[in-house]
């Protein structure tokens, strides 16, 4: 793929993956490529397989079928052990945010750096987390637990939290499920933000329309395990296909 006439570099490979848990298929034979610096947004129903891709592509859980690569490898044929300086350069956010309770923010933020470098210097660390916090604008709630936090706040943290290991890509799970429009908007434009600055690549699933328009490069919609879209919002709004209208509307 071409954008201005200079290629653009593969980051994630989708390969004829198929995915089935019991008898059900959750993804079948899907096949989707994700380039450095873009917002891929995932659109689709419950039990589209959105989710379910997302886990695939973290190394959470492997295919039935087909192969996926991250930065170039192959993270199917990966140990767990292997798995770990890939994921590093992933970024995840949970849909509920998934803040431990029993931290502080600050020691949320700090997390996946102590998991990646255990023996950091405190000092270095504490700059980290304040400059991590500081981007997001929430520097002034180190000390404060998750449980005083609202649902934005709680986002930004999770944001926080995804970014402090300087990853290449960020998946989000339905970041704005739940907040009102005035702080979803805030959101969007910090995913935005992340990736004009940052060239952060991003894959965020949502069902959200007015969401999704904000904020990608390229729209996917899935049903059923299966992409029936791949193209622009434009494209989107324009198609005839009976269940993309339904959706859109």
């Amino acid at each position: 793929m071409e954008k201005n006439g200079f290629p653009q570099e593969e980051v994630i490979s989708v390969e004829n993956v198929s995915f089935t848990y019991g008898d059900d298929m959750i993804l079948d034979d899907l096949s989707l490529d994700v380039y450095r610096g873009e917002t891929l947004v995932i659109l689709g129903g419950s039990g589209a397989g959105k989710s379910t891709l997302l886990r695939l592509i973290m190394g959470l859980i492997r295919p039935t079928r087909g192969r996926i690569c991250v930065l170039g490898q192959d993270i199917t044929q990966l140990s767990e052990k292997q798995l770990r300086p890939v994921r590093k350069s992933l970024g995840f956010v949970f849909q509920g945010g998934a803040l431990f309770d029993s931290l502080t923010v600050a020691e949320n933020v700090a997390y996946p750096i102590k998991e990646y470098n255990p023996k950091i210097d405190e000092h270095e660390l504490k700059e980290i987390v304040h400059q991590t916090l500081a981007y997001v604008h929430m520097e002034n709630f180190m000390d404060v637990r998750p449980s005083e936090l609202s649902g934005g706040q709680k986002k930004r943290i999770a944001i926080a939290r995804a970014v402090v290991t300087k990853p290449e890509i960020i998946l989000y799970d339905e970041p704005t499920t739940g907040l009102d429009p005035i702080v979803a908007r805030r959101i969007n434009d910090l995913i935005n933000q992340l990736r004009e600055e940052k060239n952060i690549t991003s894959i965020v699933v949502t069902h959200i329309m007015q969401d999704a328009f904000a904020i990608a490069n390229r729209l996917v919609m899935m049903k059923d395990g299966k992409m029936v879209f791949e193209g622009h919002a434009d494209q989107l709004m324009l198609s005839e296909d009976p269940y993309i209208q339904q959706f859109v509307r």
